[in-house]
């Protein structure tokens, strides 16, 4: 006769069951409810504020150019023309398709990065919750999604927003490869790293991170290596259809200006508004982005929680100590390597490390030894200090500096003028220009010059002889200052009133 089992033994898994998947399905509502507040904050004054961003002005003008059968950007004066192939076309083509669905316009193009960073909060939702189950990726999700300058940043027009999409795909697809290790999944994600690098060039970084991943979890060789190889072909796919649309003889477009961009991420080239340097980056949050310093301290944080795991590593002489949250550590990892070397502009690429630190900084949170109660504390104070930045900075980035000039350029300067300004200026004109870096082609017909100066840049450290040949004796007419930065307009020597 076996012997009885007692109600409370009988019944106790199921009921654990049960209240694992309420647990669940409640953490999932808790969620839909932060994401629509964090879709909101995004929504709201969208399309006046903050004021236009650096690379903005071009993409909507490659994103129309591409709606009208042709991929360029308001062509310079006194160049031979040439395609825009400088970050990759897939992103334009969507824009173009999304512009003739709803309507051409910032606005409008800031409304599909918003619903991209919809998507990836759901994906990034999913990551966490396999990764670490429901509570815990609710408990990391909740101070991301709130977070000041993802607000703000998530705001612009920029590639990166939708890039995180893929990102985070591919994140998820190589977490399920781990969990069930065929060749298929790992084909997967394959094909979705290499997909974010054919999308736009850094996006390079996820294959780092993939590559560190395996070298920590060190198992499913056979299935990394085919994940290795799908990624390579498709980033050789997206290379080589793109010379053959693209690089005529004697014009090897695609080849030169991925090249230009190759070499900012290596560090061997610097562009306009580039972080160079720890102080710079102190300046700037000091200068402009003052509103944004908690974000800059969990970041800041989350970079010493990684560190603190990474000498645990070294003192165990193995990769031991960081197996328990191996892919958030190594996304982490290959962002801050990549992004440190590199000479890009800061706004939009701060986000494709953001995002990893703080899933990691959170996730490491939430599987401390700390009291619940000051654990639980820390994400809530980060939350009401990102919305407070975003406030904050709402009020103070009204001011569209960019805008004003795209006004006085349609109404003051006349149609026919031949104008030397920067790329984020020329951009947004009607005129025919060209770039202070480059202007010898304007020399003897600019009538026009516009300035354009932010707490990185100015165009007088940027201009070529030819530039400050042509500034010699010009008279200012009016300038424009907002927090992005200050435009001046200016009327040459020898050109009548």
């Amino acid at each position: 006769m076996g012997v009885a089992t007692r109600p409370a033994e009988r019944y106790s898994a199921p009921t654990t069951a049960r209240r694992g998947a309420e647990g669940a399905v409640l953490a999932v509502l808790a969620f839909t409810v932060v994401l629509i507040a964090g879709l909101a904050l995004r929504v709201w004054h969208l399309d006046i504020s903050p004021g236009w961003q650096w690379d903005e002005a071009v993409y909507l003008r490659v994103g129309l150019s591409v709606q009208h059968g042709v991929l360029q950007q308001h062509p310079v004066y006194g160049s031979p023309w040439e395609p825009f192939l400088y970050q990759p076309p897939l992103y334009f083509v969507m824009l173009a398709h999304w512009f003739g669905l709803i309507g051409a316009s910032m606005y409008h193009a800031r409304l599909l990065g918003v619903i991209a960073t919809a998507v990836m909060f759901l994906l990034l939702f999913r990551l966490l919750s396999r990764l670490h189950g429901s509570r815990a990726a609710l408990f990391a999700i909740v101070p991301i999604v709130f977070d000041g300058w993802l607000l703000y940043i998530q705001r612009a027009s920029y590639i990166e927003n939708v890039l995180m999409v893929i990102i985070v795909a591919a994140m998820l697809l190589y977490q399920r490869a781990l969990v069930r290790p065929t060749w298929y999944n790992f084909a997967l994600a394959g094909a979705a790293i290499g997909g974010a690098a054919a999308f736009k060039q850094t996006g390079i970084y996820v294959l780092l991170a993939v590559l560190l991943t395996w070298l920590i979890v060190r198992r499913s060789h056979r299935g990394h290596f085919v994940m290795l190889a799908v990624a390579l072909a498709v980033i050789a796919i997206y290379v080589v259809a793109m010379i053959r649309m693209y690089d005529l003889p004697g014009h090897p477009w695609f080849i030169n200006q991925s090249v230009v961009q190759v070499r900012r991420v290596l560090g061997l080239k610097h562009s306009g508004g580039t972080l160079t340097s720890p102080t710079k980056l102190l300046h700037l949050l000091a200068a402009q982005y003052k509103y944004f310093i908690p974000s800059f301290v969990v970041a800041i944080a989350s970079l010493l929680v990684a560190v603190r795991r990474l000498l645990q590593c070294y003192g165990a002489r193995n990769w031991l100590p960081a197996s328990g949250n191996a892919l958030l550590f190594s996304w982490l990892a290959s962002g801050v390597v990549v992004f440190g070397v590199s000479s890009l502009k800061f706004p939009q690429y701060f986000a494709l490390i953001l995002v990893p630190a703080y899933c990691f900084l959170w996730t490491e949170l939430w599987n401390s030894d700390w009291p619940g109660i000051w654990r639980n504390a820390v994400p809530i104070v980060a939350t009401l200090a990102g919305i407070a930045s975003l406030l904050l900075a709402l009020r103070a980035f009204q001011s569209n500096t960019l805008e004003q000039v795209q006004q006085y350029a349609d109404t003051k300067i006349p149609p026919s003028a031949i104008v030397v300004t920067e790329e984020t200026v020329g951009d947004l004109i009607q005129q025919r220009w060209c770039a202070v870096e480059a202007a010898n082609s304007c020399l003897h017909g600019a009538t026009y010059a516009i300035t354009w100066q932010t707490y990185l840049q100015s165009s007088f450290t940027q201009g070529n002889p030819a530039f400050h040949e042509l500034m010699h004796g010009a008279r200012s007419i009016t300038s424009f200052t907002g927090p992005i930065g200050t435009a001046t307009i200016w009327i040459l020597k020898g050109t009548s009133s």
